[in-house]
């Protein structure tokens, strides 16, 4: 994503196309009949996630984390047994998800430098102020596969390709060697 350029923008367009679409809230009453709510702690909260961050660019690095890692994590900053205040994306290159003894995560923890902090997760019901969207891998219970790990092979052909032109240029488009062939007169000029 960081040295590839079609990757780099491949993503970009999704996450800024996802982020652009507008968000709505709907309660349906006892009869089934939908209502779209206009005011609602969770547009509060989605409106403004946190001091530094508007709804568009949340979401815009939420879906970029989501495309990249496949993990997104998100932290709901607030008391313990209340609605979150704020809303906060963790790196998840910094993050480690603690395996439990069932299906479950025991906890997340996350980790910069040399300080960790982790969060548990409630045995019983499973909530925690980490919330770990993540994409499907057939090859981990813990962790979802990135758009970027499965077209890597691909990435790295063009990234290398790319270098290889960049050098050719900075030898002044000059190989850097050649293949000499004698040709043999005896045989139609074919060695």
């Amino acid at each position: 994503y960081v040295k590839n350029v079609i990757a780099n923008r491949a993503i970009e367009m999704v996450s800024t196309a996802a982020a652009s679409i507008k968000l709505e809230l709907y309660s349906v009453n006892s009869k089934g009949v939908r209502k779209e709510e206009k005011v609602h702690p969770i547009l509060n909260i989605l409106k403004r996630p946190n001091p530094t961050c508007a709804t568009s660019d949340f979401f815009q690095a939420l879906y970029n984390y989501y495309q990249i890692s496949g993990n997104v994590f998100v932290q709901a900053v607030g008391s313990k047994d209340s609605p979150p205040r704020e809303l906060h994306l963790l790196r998840p290159d910094r993050m480690a998800v603690i395996a439990g003894k069932t299906a479950m995560p025991e906890a997340y923890r996350y980790m910069v430098g040399n300080q960790t902090r982790d969060f548990p997760v409630d045995k019983i019901t499973g909530r925690s102020r980490i919330l770990h969207i993540r994409k499907f891998n057939p090859l981990n219970d813990w962790y979802g596969l990135s758009a970027v790990e499965a077209a890597a092979y691909s990435i790295d052909q063009h990234n290398q390709s790319g270098a290889w032109n960049q050098a050719l240029l900075q030898n002044g488009a000059r190989p850097s060697g050649a293949l000499v062939v004698r040709a043999d007169a005896n045989n139609g000029g074919t060695l």
